[in-house]
């Protein structure tokens, strides 16, 4: 079945390469050199510290519009030609405090009004509706395993090597590495690489996960529990 407009909008915003905000009332809004923009349920969503002019638009409920440029597929590809435009009005979020640092941060959200998607083979740019841009299904969306699949090899690679030690006949001392290479909803796909050369072994769930945190609950539970 083909990718509808709104999955594929869903998955650049949870998946996106790089992001610039524009904030006609706070020009040197979006010059923050790191926005932290998340998905947050199909909101854009950015985390600034107390005193970011990103901040204070979202006190002013500000309108603004960021443009996001595609992340997906692998660098290079085709699909990192896609761009996605979002525009609304910025509202305050949440406030935390770091527990690493302790540094306060301050949830700043985009709440959509217009969604506008650019593909990369030239064809015209659709507008997303709203309700089915926000739709809660779309929460598990294939941006969204991927960036799962590319934090688990950024972050938790010894994680990825108990789980071949685990698995296989594989010997710790012989084996160089140990990646995740697939995602889905339905398992997940390993590669490792020992003295003998590239292998690769599929791993299925027990059940097909149908939300974000049922993909972080089977990941932990049917394959490490130091995978976050």
């Amino acid at each position: 079945m083909p990718e509808t407009d709104a999955a594929l909008a869903r998955s650049i915003l949870a998946c996106c390469a790089e992001a610039a905000l524009t904030v006609d009332e706070f020009p040197a809004a979006g010059d923050d050199a790191d926005l932290g923009l998340r998905d947050v349920h199909g909101i854009p969503t950015f985390s600034c510290r107390s005193r970011a002019v990103l901040t204070e638009a979202g006190r002013a409920r500000s309108p603004a519009l960021v443009t996001l440029s595609s992340g997906l597929g692998p660098d290079g590809g085709p699909e990192r030609g896609h761009s996605l435009t979002i525009t609304g009005l910025l509202r305050p979020g949440l406030v935390e405090d770091c527990p690493c640092c302790g540094e306060r941060r301050h949830d700043i959200h985009l709440e959509v009004d217009l969604v506008v998607l650019t593909r990369a083979d030239g064809s015209p740019q659709v507008t997303v509706p709203q309700d089915a841009f926000l739709d809660p299904r779309l929460r598990l969306n294939r941006g969204h395993l991927q960036r799962a699949r590319e934090h688990a090899n950024d972050c938790h690679r010894d994680s990825l090597r108990d789980v071949v030690l685990q698995r296989t006949d594989t010997v710790d001392e012989e084996l160089l590495d140990a990646r995740m290479t697939g995602l889905t909803t339905r398992g997940v796909e390993l590669s490792w690489i020992d003295l003998e050369g590239g292998h690769q072994a599929a791993v299925p769930f027990s059940r097909p996960a149908r939300t974000v945190e049922e993909l972080a609950a089977l990941v932990r539970r049917e394959l490490h529990t130091g995978i976050c």
